[in-house]
């Protein structure tokens, strides 16, 4: 089913399209625009009605909803927004070349998003790796979260895809927000902002960073206040493996980022370093003193040294023909955050 069947059957639901118009650009796909001169701020733009959400049946207890939308895309055949799906190739890029040396920063969450995919794959291996692959991402990169009546709070159990919905792209400056309205039963997008003619409709997925979009969506923002540096393998080269597990048992190590901007340095960071030097006096809740705030400027700008050469020396090694652009904003974030970084450093501790 092409676009223009498509529509003809969505419009033929009775959901109310005047406002908006699907187009497609090679910068950014399929996106929604407005037709309209001008939409005011806090307009409703679209609402879909509950009806036409594809929920997962949870007829198989072994599987979570997300997998059990991959075997209704699979083995849907009357639905014409899935009819639609199949024209669609929403495989990110990145899977495609994973002989590329990708940097650590990458690397590290591919492995993480290839071990979800995998598990789902072994329990559900009726499909060739075409037909799972393809589902595998339609719903990765199109499903909404929407609470189920299920006790589960896991995410892949809270979800569901909405057509039309997913013509809306992502933006980190949006212009509309979305939620469900239980009154109506319907998910609405309202305006945030005033809207021209022309414009495109977005809203914010996610506060992902750019590693993030890239791994689950296939692109990048040349611009993301979203941004983040994970330095655990840095602090691994300094932490002993005892130091290691002490800073696990109060939840630190799962939240060691640097940010861009003007963003203070985060506790956890501060704390994991200081442990480094200060083990004997050392408090997950504590200041640090003014004697450990000096060793802890120093030890900071020692950390930021080493990230940059390895950033420089990961980037020097990925070696592509596939993702220039995203190659060089990836590296500009990296260093972008470092900068920012030593910036923070130097304003925290410049009263010592």
């Amino acid at each position: 089913m092409d676009l223009d069947e498509f529509l003809c059957w969505f419009n033929s639901t009775g959901v109310i399209t005047e406002n908006v118009n699907v187009c497609y650009s090679d910068s950014c796909g399929f996106g929604l625009y407005s037709r309209r001169s001008f939409i005011e701020k806090n307009s409703l733009v679209l609402s879909i009605p509950e009806n036409l959400f594809i929920k997962p049946s949870f007829e198989n207890k072994d599987l979570t909803g997300f997998e059990h939308l991959i075997i209704y895309l699979l083995e849907e055949k009357s639905n014409p927004y899935v009819s639609f799906l199949r024209s669609i190739q929403p495989i990110p890029q990145w899977c495609v070349f994973p002989n590329d040396k990708y940097p650590r920063q990458l690397s590290d969450k591919m492995k993480q998003h290839l071990n979800k995919y995998n598990q789902s794959r072994i329990k559900i291996q009726q499909y060739n790796d075409d037909q799972f692959q393809w589902a595998y991402y339609i719903i990765n990169t199109r499903c909404v979260h929407f609470p189920m009546d299920i006790s589960s709070k896991d995410q892949d159990n809270n979800l569901c895809l909405i057509p039309y919905l997913d013509f809306v792209n992502h933006s980190i400056e949006p212009n509309t927000m979305s939620n469900f309205n239980s009154f109506t039963r319907s998910y609405e997008i309202r305006t945030t902002k005033p809207i021209d003619i022309n414009e495109q409709i977005t809203f914010l997925y996610n506060p992902h960073s750019n590693v993030d979009l890239l791994i689950e969506y296939g692109f990048v923002l040349t611009s993301n206040l979203y941004n983040q540096l994970n330095i655990e393998y840095e602090l691994e080269q300094i932490l002993s493996n005892e130091q290691i597990q002490k800073i696990k048992s109060f939840n630190y190590w799962n939240s060691l980022e640097l940010y861009s901007g003007d963003n203070d340095l985060s506790w956890t960071v501060i704390k994991t370093i200081e442990l480094t030097f200060n083990q004997d006096h050392w408090s997950p809740y504590d200041d640090p003193s003014i004697e450990d705030k000096c060793k802890l400027k120093e030890k900071l700008k020692q950390l930021l040294t080493d990230v940059k050469q390895n950033i420089e020396k990961d980037f020097q090694q990925w070696i592509t023909n596939h993702f220039h652009l995203e190659k060089n904003i990836l590296y500009h974030d990296f260093l972008t955050i470092i900068r920012d970084t030593s910036v923070i450093v130097d304003k925290s501790f410049i009263e010592i």
